[in-house]
C-alpha cells in the first residue's frame, strides 16, 4: 500500500488481522472534506475493495506511554 504514504489525511496505518485488512487513521476538516476524501482520494485507489469508516465521539484517554516491567 504504497499509495497511502503519499496522502496527507491519512496519519496512520496498520496491516491487521481478522475483518479487516488494514486500519486507517484520518483527518479532515469536516464532512464535506471526508466525504471528498473517502470518494475521491482513497475510494479510487486500485487496491481497495471496500471501506468501512468508525468516527470517534469523544476521546476518554490518549498516551503513548509503554508500560515497560523493570
Amino acid at each position: 500500500m504504497h499509495a497511502v504514504q503519499t496522502i496527507e489525511e491519512i496519519t496512520e496505518c496498520y496491516n491487521t488481522s481478522g475483518e479487516f485488512d488494514f486500519l486507517i487513521k484520518v483527518y479532515a476538516k469536516d464532512m464535506k472534506a471526508y466525504q471528498h476524501f473517502m470518494l475521491n482520494i482513497l475510494g479510487k485507489i486500485d487496491c481497495v475493495g471496500s471501506i468501512h469508516s468508525v468516527f470517534v465521539i469523544d476521546e476518554t484517554k490518549n498516551t503513548k506511554k509503554v508500560p515497560i516491567p523493570e
